[in-house]
C-alpha cells in the first residue's frame, strides 16, 4: 500500500539585507523614542512621539512585513498592503529573475519580499562534475514543497477514486481558488499614526 509523502513544514522566505534593515531603523527609532520619554518635556514628547511612531511603523509595512510562505497546500504571498493566497492546485508556473513572479489561475502575481536571483543571475553549483546553474534559493524551497504536494495529492485523488467506487458517496474535496485582500489592520493603523502626527504638529 503506498504512503502519503510527510509535508514539509511551512517556510518564511525573505530578503535577509532588507530585514537587517528595517531591523536596524526599528532599533533607531526605538532608541530615539525612549530617550525622548525619558529626558523630553510633555510639549516635546508630543510633537515628535507621533512623528517616530509613524516612520517605525512605515519601514515595519515597507522593510520586514513583505514575504513569502511556503505552506504544505500553497502559498502567502505577503505584500506592503495586500495579500494573496494561492493553493499549488492554482499555481501554474513560478520565475525567479529579480523578483518572484507567479503565474496563477486567477493571473500573475508579484512577490516583494522574496529574493530573487540576484543582479549577476543564477549561481553556478561547486559540486557535480556538470557544473550546472543551481536554482536561486526562492525557487528551490518552493518547487520542493510544489513537488511533495503533487505526490500527495496524486496519491490521496487515488485512493478518493478507489473509496468512490466502492462507496459513491464518497467523492474528493474541492480544492481551494487563489484570494487576494486588502490588509485593513496595517492601512487603519498607518492612517491613525500620521493623522496624529498631524495634529501634534498643528496643535
Amino acid at each position: 500500500m503506498e504512503s502519503v509523502s510527510a509535508a514539509l513544514p511551512t517556510v518564511s522566505v525573505y530578503s535577509t539585507p532588507t530585514r537587517v534593515l528595517g531591523a536596524v531603523v526599528l532599533a533607531i527609532c526605538a532608541a530615539l523614542a525612549l530617550n525622548l520619554i525619558m529626558a523630553g518635556t510633555p510639549s516635546s514628547i508630543w510633537h515628535f512621539l507621533p512623528w517616530l511612531l509613524f516612520v517605525a511603523w512605515g519601514m515595519f509595512v515597507l522593510l520586514w512585513r513583505p514575504c513569502l510562505l511556503v505552506r504544505p497546500d500553497g502559498l502567502t504571498v505577503r505584500n506592503i498592503l495586500r495579500e494573496h493566497t494561492i493553493p499549488f492546485s492554482e499555481l501554474r508556473s513560478l520565475r525567479v529573475i529579480h523578483t518572484l513572479t507567479l503565474d496563477t489561475t486567477a493571473g500573475r502575481i508579484t512577490s516583494w519580499g522574496a529574493p530573487g536571483a540576484g543582479k549577476t543571475g543564477p549561481q553556478f553549483a561547486r559540486t557535480g562534475a556538470a557544473k550546472l546553474p543551481s536554482l536561486p534559493r526562492t525557487q528551490s524551497i518552493i518547487q520542493t514543497q510544489w513537488d511533495v504536494w503533487e505526490r500527495n495529492n496524486s496519491l490521496m485523488m487515488h485512493d478518493a477514486e478507489t473509496s468512490s467506487q466502492l462507496s459513491p458517496a464518497s467523492q474528493p474535496g474541492q480544492l481551494g481558488k487563489v484570494s487576494s485582500r486588502w490588509n485593513v489592520l496595517i492601512v487603519v493603523v498607518g492612517v491613525f499614526l500620521l493623522v496624529l502626527g498631524v495634529i501634534s504638529t498643528l496643535s
